[in-house]
């Protein structure tokens, strides 16, 4: 019997060790590190959400921020420097890069407006009505969006870009341009708008924002990254819908934490909170839209070419699918 009782914990030690054994070979694996090369805005707020609720973390992923002026600048570091994954960036950096090179594509988009892009202009320069900007010195950063934005807006009050004189600017320095009297209005995104109004007080003009155009902002990839980190990228899209199911549901708790995030007032995050449309969205408005620029682009011979890219060739639809499958809407995807 003795024997027989001295089995019983002897049994019970390998049983134990095996089950500690086979815990440790269960064991969850080093989070998936992606570099993410953004713009510090409020449009970003799927991934200030994402990275403050820990939805990386929770898709096994270890998402390191990368911060960057404009998504142009973003997505221009990812493209040549190759330790940056992915970047956000709207449609005008898009559409640029495409005319000498086709290795990225666009992954999904996570947002969209049509009211972010505006002018802003100093009424003591004689600015209080659209056709008081002919002859005088505007602010852009040409190759973004505002660039696009400037153009429509002049067309459409009978204006070429030939009437007005541009200089060419980083986005962080337009606010200051125009506070300082450098230039007589600037055409750009918020919250620079807001920031500079709250400077100029009554001596700033906002110019009537026409919904020319969507404006969205995409989550890109190099066409390398895609095909060697597909999982990686559907746990990523993942946990972009967790934050935008949260933003929906949270909309006061949201705003806090990209107010904080952004170490910004919240009232700049709510002044243009509405105007944000966030899902995640690879529809045919986005080939439209890459099209017009691209059309805008070769007519103002911005680019040293007459052909027109195919944007088709710049979508990658089967992270999305997999995600969100009712998100994808390009005809023949």
């Amino acid at each position: 019997m003795k024997t027989g009782q001295g089995l019983i914990p002897a049994a019970l030690t390998a049983m134990l060790f095996l089950l500690i054994a086979g815990c440790g070979q269960k064991a969850p694996q080093q989070p998936e590190k992606i570099v993410l090369g953004t713009q510090m805005i409020a449009n970003v707020a799927p991934v200030w959400i994402a990275e403050k609720k820990g939805y990386f973390y929770e898709e096994g992923l270890q998402v390191e921020i990368r911060e960057f002026a404009s998504g142009q600048a973003a997505l221009q570091a990812m493209l040549n420097v190759k330790d940056i994954d992915l970047a956000t960036a709207a449609q005008t950096p898009v559409i640029f890069n495409s005319f000498h090179r086709d290795d990225y594509a666009i992954i999904s988009g996570m947002v969209y407006s049509d009211k972010d892009i505006k002018i802003l202009a100093r009424q003591d320069r004689g600015i209080k009505a659209p056709e008081n900007l002919k002859g005088k010195i505007l602010g852009i950063t040409t190759g973004t969006s505002s660039h696009f934005f400037l153009d429509l807006f002049l067309a459409y009050h009978r204006m070429k870009m030939s009437d007005v004189k541009i200089i060419d600017m980083e986005p962080t320095r337009l606010s200051k341009a125009l506070i300082e009297g450098q230039v007589d209005a600037i055409a750009t995104w918020e919250p620079h708008v807001y920031q500079t109004i709250k400077v100029l007080g009554d001596r700033a003009f906002l110019l009537t924002s026409q919904e020319f155009s969507r404006e969205d902002f995409y989550f890109i990839a190099r066409k390398d990254y895609l095909r060697d980190h597909s999982d990686a990228l559907k746990r990523f899209l993942r946990a972009i819908e967790k934050a935008e199911g949260f933003i929906a549901k949270n909309r006061n708790e949201a705003v806090e934490i990209v107010r904080k995030r952004l170490k910004i007032d919240s009232a700049v995050v709510k002044a243009n909170w509405d105007d944000f449309h966030f899902k995640l969205f690879l529809d045919q408005p986005i080939l439209t839209s890459l099209e017009d620029k691209a059309r805008w682009a070769i007519k103002n011979k911005l680019k040293d070419t007459d052909t027109m890219p195919n944007y088709l060739d710049f979508i990658y639809v089967d992270a999305l699918k997999a995600v969100k499958p009712e998100g994808v809407s390009i005809v023949g995807r």
